[in-house]
């Protein structure tokens, strides 16, 4: 019987432990997205959770878009440690490898007033990569991105 006991207590603590490690980076609310998307229209996002390495390494996806829309690019940093580098790269179509485009780059661009970084692109190519830069032993922590669109009648 003790034994029983012992091994639910260990079960229930291993499962506590998992639950709270991955918690680190949780889905945007969608009351937060429409602050952050303020006139745009919501399209998409994505929470990207940061792990702590002993190498530095790459996290990167790609967003489709459409010719012809004007979109809006939020991220938000409020969880994201420090040693971490976004990257927004446009694709193309007739470039060729490593012949991309860097839209964006979070070195050296200025955050809003909110404390997020964001980017309006007029008229992008079809497809961009969004490239997470982490340095080695970097904390543990989240990038949460998310895309917007304007209707014509609504740019502001």
């Amino acid at each position: 019987m003790l034994f029983k006991r012992s091994l639910i207590l260990l079960l229930s603590l291993f499962f506590f432990g998992v639950n709270h490690s991955y918690s680190q980076c949780e889905k945007l609310k969608k009351k937060k997205i429409y602050q952050l998307l303020g006139a745009a229209e919501y399209d998409n996002s994505k929470s990207t959770e940061i792990k702590t390495y002993d190498n530095t390494y790459v996290e990167e996806y790609q967003i489709n878009l459409f010719k012809g829309v004007v979109y809006k690019l939020i991220f938000d940093v409020s969880a994201m440690p420090e040693g971490v580098i976004i990257r927004l790269v446009d694709l193309g179509k007739k470039r060729g490898a490593g012949k991309y485009e860097e839209v964006f780059n979070s070195e050296t661009a200025t955050k809003t007033k909110e404390g997020n970084f964001e980017v309006t692109l007029e008229f992008p190519q079809r497809k961009m990569l969004v490239h997470y830069d982490v340095v080695n032993n970097t904390n543990p922590g989240c990038v949460s991105f998310v895309l917007g669109y304007y209707l014509k009648n609504r740019i502001k």
